[in-house]
């Protein structure tokens, strides 16, 4: 290759042609590298000012280029530099537009010879040729017409240099338009023939600079087809309509060919993808690829849907549940279903195959146990690290099999998961929600919207009376917006603190966000920290099943808060069932706690009898107790490790000694939670202060 020096008027002067070759990303650069080139042609167009000494030309970066022979015409196929070479022709062309309006015909007609190739027709005339996107824009502000069928990149940068150019409206047009062309200069690499522009291409992007991989992945598709025709070809009937698709999202198609490519039941990490596609397509034949590109376009329908299923309109009401599951499982933050969801969905697409073998309703009573699994597991506080361990098994099974799975195989396979993959029983799940936090102050609380959201939609769906009650329609010709509520509210009035009572604090500190004391309700902020009469008179009204029975409850208190709990918890458990399959006495797990209670499953008969930890023993009659010894005894041995327990919970401790009824050392804690909740906490303070879990053992009756 050979590098050398080059001005903008030696890339722009005489007959030429840069062409975006198909492969690259179309126009991204956005107001702050736009900014940032503004910047510098200002300060070198107040440099050239001093008549008595030239300034330093300023670098602008590379351009790399790999030359097409053609009589008349020198033609160049851009590798590298695409952004700078298109920006600089758009901030001509508006230079050439405030020309024309103040009559400088010649500066005009320059910079019209900086553009455009006369007396070329059709797209011979155009020095820069960009993606297949952006022609359309590009081309008509070089024609000037400036009528625009579509929002771009390329629009918006039109819109911008015109908006400075009309802010500094005494900048001399003819000195400016010298100062990009004579004082700006980049690197100019021009690869010798029989170098590889694809290799280049990915040398220059995949080793350092920030381009995503699905514009190298697209690059090294496209390059293994055998023309330029056919490459042409294949992007408009398959790789386009997949980018719009996933709305031109370059991060979220290289998320799309991630969970494509684990299908076959492979973990691929982020950054991985391309290396891997290229090792195994490497030799692949032209009709490979092809058929490669069919199945990622049509498998890009199937993602769409995972990713936006509220955008599906049609299909019956088994398709409308399985839309809103699939919502609930976006919701909640988890993709990693994602490969084993694609798998599903093409073994029902009735669509491209009339003999799809899986029913919709098979379809919705697997995605249904896959949102059971993850909703258990998040209440529960479970890890999110093994899930893709876990569907990559789903995957490899599905691939072994029929290329599908079934309903009952799904849910067998789940339902026979061991720690830590296991999906949580129901009284672990009804423990957690009943006694645990279920809204985070330090998160988005999307696990809490959807739970209330779900519980909601189950009233809705039962059977109503015969008389049911009047509705009302709080706002008019718009969209109902929720929000959750806090019927006990964040911040107390002198008015809640009477109706708690004398042990108002506690009550706040322990009840204040567990489920039983959130609802959800039309938006409108000023009831967030109303008094509850006022809020009984606002749930009355809105017309949500969940709050139907408010109106009857005259105190809202420690009790009232906890049975509640209590009643949704036992409506989470039917909706968000446990996936088991059918089982005889001799396989159910045995009711017997287990020794010294550090894993498995808690009977709800197991009271609490003996704890020993590090070498102590002492008799514990409650759950909160053994939280409780336990603090105290690591405090009582390593003092200094206190600190790590309280940044690790830290909504759970307080300096302020009279907030929560526990005390270590100058801080009081919350205590009050369930079994599950109280082993867990204790195993993981453990190991936070690094001991190991042996030490502890507590025996059950």
């Amino acid at each position: 290759m050979r590098a050398t020096k080059a001005s903008v008027w030696d890339l722009f002067n005489g007959a030429k042609q840069y062409r975006v070759p198909l492969f690259q990303r179309p126009y991204v650069w956005s107001r702050q590298q736009w900014e940032q080139l503004w910047a510098d042609i200002q300060e070198q167009y107040a440099l050239s000012g001093d008549k008595e000494r030239k300034p330093a030309a300023r670098f602008l970066g590379s351009i790399v280029v790999v030359r097409e022979y053609e009589k008349n015409l020198d033609k160049y196929i851009i590798i590298d530099g695409q952004q700078r070479i298109t920006t600089i022709s758009i901030i001509l062309a508006v230079i050439r537009a405030f020309a024309r309006e103040k009559g400088l015909s010649e500066l005009y007609d320059q910079i019209t010879d900086f553009l455009k190739n006369a007396p070329r027709s059709g797209e011979g005339r155009y020095v820069v040729i960009p993606t297949r996107v952006d022609k359309n824009a590009l081309f008509h502000i070089f024609d000037e017409d400036y009528v625009f069928d579509q929002d771009s990149g390329i629009v918006e940068c039109f819109d911008y240099f015109w908006w400075q150019l009309d802010r500094f409206s005494g900048m001399d047009l003819a000195t400016l338009q010298q100062v990009i062309t004579e004082d700006l200069c980049v690197v100019y690499i021009e690869l010798e023939e029989g170098e590889n522009p694809n290799q280049v291409f990915e040398a220059l992007n995949y080793r350092g600079v920030p381009l995503e991989e699905s514009d190298l992945i697209r690059n090294f598709f496209f390059a293994h087809l055998d023309n330029q025709e056919d490459a042409d070809s294949h992007y408009d009937q398959f790789w386009k309509p997949m980018e719009e698709r996933l709305n031109n999202d370059q991060a979220l198609i290289s998320s799309f060919i991630r969970h494509y490519c684990m299908k076959d039941g492979r973990i691929i990490r982020h950054g991985e993808i391309f290396e891997k596609i290229r090792r195994r397509y490497q030799q692949a034949p032209a009709d490979e690829i092809r058929s490669l590109l069919q199945d990622i376009s049509r498998s890009s329908v199937y993602y769409r849907f995972i990713l936006f299923p509220e955008q599906d309109e049609g299909g019956n009401l088994i398709r409308k549940e399985i839309q809103k599951s699939l919502a609930r499982i976006k919701n909640i933050g988890h993709s990693s279903p994602a490969p084993f969801l694609l798998i599903l969905l093409a073994a029902n697409d009735r669509q491209t195959n009339p003999d799809a073998p899986l029913s919709d309703e098979e379809l919705l009573e697997i995605i249904n146990c896959i949102e059971s699994y993850l909703i258990r597991r998040m209440v529960c506080l479970r890890s999110d690290s093994v899930y893709e361990e876990v569907f990559e098994i789903l995957c490899r099974g599905a691939a072994d099999g029929n290329g599908y799975l079934t309903a009952e195989e799904t849910r067998s396979f789940i339902a026979s998961l061991q720690s830590p993959f296991d999906i949580p029983d129901d009284d672990e799940f009804t423990d957690h929600l009943r006694y645990s936090d279920l809204y985070r102050e330090d998160s988005d609380n999307e696990l809490a919207f959807v739970i209330l959201e779900r519980l909601e939609e189950y009233f809705a769906s039962q059977p109503r009376g015969a008389d049911p009650a009047a509705s009302y329609a709080l706002f008019e010709d718009e969209s109902e917006t929720r929000m959750i509520d806090h019927i006990m509210p964040e911040s107390l009035s002198d008015n809640w603190k009477e109706h708690l009572g004398s042990d108002w604090q506690a009550v706040h500190a322990d009840f204040l966000h567990r489920l039983g004391n959130l609802t959800i309700t039309q938006e409108n902020a000023s009831i967030k920290n109303a008094d509850f009469e006022v809020k009984k008179a606002w749930y009355a009204l809105d017309n949500l099943l969940i709050n139907a029975n408010m109106k009857n409850i005259r105190f809202w208190r420690r009790y009232q808060i906890d049975q509640r709990s209590g009643v949704l918890a036992a409506f989470c458990v039917k909706i968000w069932a446990r996936c088991e399959v059918s089982d005889t006495e001799e396989d159910r797990p045995s009711m017997t706690p287990a020794t010294c209670m550090r894993q498995g499953e808690i009977p709800k008969i197991a009271r609490p009898s003996v704890l020993t930890i590090a070498g102590s023993t002492c008799e514990v009659r409650f759950w909160y107790q053994v939280l409780e010894q336990t603090i105290k005894v690591i405090f009582e041995k390593e003092p200094q490790k206190l600190d790590r327990i309280v940044r690790e919970y830290p909504g759970y401790f307080s300096d302020d000694l009279s907030k929560f009824k526990s005390r270590v050392g100058p801080y009081s804690y919350k205590s009050r939670f369930g079994r599950y909740q109280i082993r867990d906490m204790c195993l993981n303070i453990l190991r936070l202060v690094g001991w190991n879990e042996e030490v502890w053992c507590l025996t059950c009756e």
